[in-house]
């Protein structure tokens, strides 16, 4: 596919399309944590939040995670989701539209 190249000279160190089941579909990037378990994990703060946003009455769309030294934003669509992994700082605002973008263009394809 190689869709999210588009990603890497926007700064992002791994970004990862996975599905519901936290299966790799798409992966680019270097650098911990590995595509697998970056697929794993977005696959269950996509179910956790996605429970919290139909309590609220809305669909999960998209969330962010922030530690002291690195940001996921992430886009859930169709029963995926696109993560991609920053440094703390990098441009949140270009990787939020790139993001939407490619969404965009796989909700199209799948």
């Amino acid at each position: 596919m190689k869709m999210l190249e588009s990603l890497v000279p926007l700064g992002v160190r791994r970004a990862v399309l996975t599905g519901s089941d936290g299966l790799v579909i798409e992966s680019v990037g270097r650098g911990g944590p590995s595509a697998e378990i970056l697929a794993v994990e977005l696959a269950n703060l996509t179910r956790a939040l996605g429970n919290t946003a139909r309590q609220m009455g809305g669909e999960l769309r998209r969330f962010t995670l922030a530690t002291d030294d690195h940001e996921i934003l992430a886009v859930v669509f169709e029963g995926y989701c696109l993560g991609a992994l920053l440094e703390r700082g990098g441009d949140r605002k270009s990787v939020g539209n790139e993001l939407s973008r490619l969404a965009l263009r796989l909700a199209e394809q799948i």
